[in-house]
This record gives C-alpha cells, structure tokens and sequence, in this order.
C-alpha cells in the first residue's frame, strides 16, 4: 500500500469529502476514516484497470501488475476494496458504506459495458458520456455526497453537491482523455495514445470525425499517427470547451451555498480539472 501512495496523485476524492463536509458541520474524527475510504477505493479500481488494460506504468511508475503479475495485483486490488469498506465503516454511519458500495457497483457494471464495446470506434458521444460517468463522475459525486451526509447538510445541498461532483467528474475525464491526445508522456504518466492502443474511442477522436474500422487494433505506431491527425483536426480543442461546460455546470450548484474558503476551494477545483497542461 506504501508503494502505491508514494507514486502519488492529486488526492482529488478525498479532498472533496472533507471540502463538502466543511460546507456543514466539520468533524475530523469521522471524515477522515470516509475519506481515507474514497481514496482506498480509487487505488482499488486502478490496480484492477492496470490488470484488465495490461498497463505496464501508471504515474510514471510500474503498476502492481507489472511489478508482481496479474494474480497477486488482484488480491491487491480486493485488499483494497476490503480496507475502503473497513474504514467507511469506521465513521459511525451506516449510509457512507451504502454511497460507496453503490458507486462501486455502478463504477464495475461501467467496466463491463466498456468492455463491450472495446475495439469499436463509431460508439457515440451519448455511449462515451455514459462510460466516462460511470468510470469517474460516479465516484466523485459519492465523495461529494459522503462530505455532505457527515457533514449533517439538508437533502437539497446534498443533491447539489452530489450533482457537482458529477458534473465535475465529467469534466475530468473530458480533459483527462484530451491530455492522451495532447500531453506527453512524462506529463500523463502513461504512453500517449494509451486509450486507441487500448481500443477506446474517447470524445476528441469523436470529435475529429476520422474514421477507424472497427475490430482493428492499432501498434503504437499506428496510433501516434493517428493522435497527430487528431491534433492537427482541433478536435482536442473542441472537447476541452465541453469540458468546460460541465465545469460551468458545477460551479453553479456551489451557488446554493454561502461563500466560505471551503466553497471558493469547490469552485476552484472547477477550474483546475479543466485548466492542466495541454
């Protein structure tokens, strides 16, 4: 587990349990274990990709799998799931397993459906936004939720940080499948054109409207070309503004609460999620 955690990582889901919470009622002794539980889920879901993807790094660091084989980064993995659960428990309220286990089912039955669909590039965007909410908005409007029931807020600033996490959790992933396209390695942790090596067609080759015959599995090679002509189409581009508008979206639900540091550092996230290197 040290391992994994000295890679490091931006630590976004725990941060926004706690952030939620400090728009209500803030009480370390039970937030921390909730959020402890959020990021132990997180690590959990990613040694579980990094098997099903054969990812060989992760952060710029070799993954589990790759380091000591499938099997072993599988008991890894449900290690962590079991120690997520062990420490949602550990708050005192019986309802932050329930958000979890919940988001967990809908993040694998997310999984399957993607799996489904691998080496198919004409999916739509519709398919896509269904995929990547399943894959991240899910979790972080769980962890937004959690921050608000521990933090004793009423049901409508509830659903209004559920909903901003959602919305958040889009344009995450929007912006962090532009940086397979636009970033660089060091920058990602991850070779570029990691997704179309992989067989997922994500918004910007969406976007560029090139066209790759289903069932083909491109080399690295072949999909280097293709992220250049995805570049040079602007598409990239185009799938940052949608980003954009979802982080639009999120900051408007922060607009049901009073102007705190804890709501200035919501509406911030806002922007940061859209606004890495690109």
């Amino acid at each position: 587990m040290a391992d994994l955690f000295e890679a490091g990582g931006k630590r976004i889901r725990p941060a926004l349990v706690l952030l939620a919470a400090m728009c209500g009622r803030y009480e370390m002794a039970r937030l921390m274990p909730a959020a402890t539980a959020v990021e132990l889920t997180h690590a959990a879901t990613l040694v579980h990709d990094d098997v099903i993807d054969r990812s060989a790094t992760r952060r710029g660091r070799p993954t589990v799998a790759a380091k000591l084989g499938d099997e072993p980064a599988i008991v890894i993995g449900d290690f962590y799931f079991a120690k997520a659960y062990e420490n949602a428990a550990a708050s005192g309220v019986p309802e932050v397993v329930d958000i979890l286990a919940r988001a967990v089912m809908a993040i694998c039955a997310g999984e399957v459906r993607q799996q489904s669909i691998r080496y198919r590039y004409k999916t739509d965007v519709g398919e896509y936004m269904r995929r990547i909410e399943a894959k991240t908005a899910v979790l972080l409007a769980a962890c937004c939720d959690i921050g608000g029931l521990l933090g004793g807020l009423d049901g409508g600033k509830r659903d209004a940080l559920r909903e901003y996490g959602r919305e958040l959790g889009l344009a995450f992933q929007i912006a962090d499948d532009v940086l397979d396209y636009t970033g660089n390695e060091d920058e990602v942790g991850k070779p570029i054109g990691h997704d179309i090596v992989d067989g997922f067609a994500t918004l910007p080759l969406m976007l560029a409207e090139i066209h790759v015959e289903d069932g083909r599995r491109l080399s690295e090679i072949d999909a280097r070309a293709l992220v250049e002509r995805v570049r040079d189409s602007g598409a990239p581009a185009r799938a940052i503004e949608r980003a954009r508008d979802h982080a639009r979206s999120a900051r408007e639900q922060i607009q049901a609460f009073d102007k705190t540091d804890a709501s200035d550092a919501l509406i911030s996230l806002t922007d940061y999620v859209v606004s890495r290197k690109f």
